[in-house]
């Protein structure tokens, strides 16, 4: 899997220590506006350390966005040209609906929100997903990479915050 993080804090890092940690990636690029904290992350094989978001989506086929609210809908605005059928968007993004990522990017990318707790940093987080009708097909993708950091369930986007 060609698997881009953007946003690559603390919730970004955890989800990268476990596609690492369960080498599920072919090639993974973290991205941050400031990478320096991140520097150390391109000792491990086929990792990429960028602020280039477009670069990151270009060349990834699995997206995870952990940015802050605020942030995340000028970004969907900044790439929504690179998106293509290929790509499966997954939000981390709180408060941030299928339907307003929706808005942005159209009906036609599979999303998917993913909401882990805290104890995703020690690989014992119990995730909630859910999905756009065309994100049906891609959620093995999001519970495979979630089940490396704990426990997985579907549930109905209604119970997310």
């Amino acid at each position: 899997m060609k698997i881009a993080i953007i946003g690559t804090g603390n919730l970004g890092l955890s989800i990268a220590k476990g596609l690492i940690t369960n080498n599920l990636y072919t090639t993974l690029y973290l991205t941050k506006k400031n990478i320096k904290s991140i520097e150390k992350w391109r000792k491990y094989d086929k990792v990429y350390v960028s602020n280039n978001n477009i670069d990151a989506i270009s060349n990834s086929d699995i997206l995870f966005f952990s940015v802050q609210p605020s942030q995340f809908e000028k970004i969907l605005i900044q790439i929504k040209s690179k998106l293509n059928d290929k790509h499966v968007i997954i939000s981390t993004i709180t408060g941030f609906k299928i339907n307003r990522i929706e808005k942005i990017t159209g009906s036609s990318i599979p999303i998917i929100r993913a909401m882990p707790n805290t104890a995703i940093s020690v690989g014992k987080s119990m995730t909630c997903i859910c999905s756009n009708k065309k994100g049906l097909k891609s959620t093995p993708v999001a519970e495979a990479v979630f089940n490396g950091l704990g426990t997985t369930i579907k549930i109905e986007e209604s119970l997310m915050r």
